[in-house]
């Protein structure tokens, strides 16, 4: 049986963990830059999306840019991140969580759900992404009907 404090330790890391994930998709759909830089560790961090439309960048800087790259294609953009499961070993995660995405370019469609495999570091007390892998499961980029809406200031 494990101890209380054990428990408890093991219950604020999985909610960090998943407050991590909550504002990466709140980083990436508010189009925060800084907050989204903040989410990785150190210069050894790589963020990687398989294919179709494969993308990778290894150290904040460049993950910086991928996600400055990415959203000069999208007039609106939506991720939501949904079930996630969390292995905790140490100072070291994992999580895969599942995901949807949405956007509308110029002359660009994209809707897709995907999952996110992630390796995570305890840096300092705080979780940080090590690695992002993004893996598609179903994409469509067929064009779709309705208006986007910028969102509007925080309250």
């Amino acid at each position: 049986m494990i101890d209380t404090d054990t428990r408890l330790r093991i219950l604020e890391d999985q909610m960090a963990i998943q407050q991590l994930a909550a504002r990466f998709s709140d980083a990436v759909n508010e189009r925060d830059v800084a907050s989204f830089a903040s989410l990785w560790a150190g210069s050894g961090a790589v963020w990687e999306i398989g294919e179709p439309l494969a993308a990778r960048a290894e150290g904040v800087q460049a993950i910086i840019a991928m996600l400055e790259r990415l959203m000069q294609i999208q007039r609106h953009f939506m991720q939501l991140t949904h079930s996630g499961v969390i292995t905790l070993d140490g100072d070291r995660a994992t999580a895969r969580w599942d995901m949807r995405e949405h956007g509308r370019g110029d002359d660009t469609f994209y809707d897709n759900l995907a999952t996110y495999e992630d390796v995570l570091t305890r840096e300092a007390g705080v979780w940080r992404f090590a690695r992002r892998s993004y893996t598609y499961r179903f994409l469509d980029q067929s064009p779709f009907k309705g208006e986007a809406f910028n969102a509007g200031p925080s309250a």
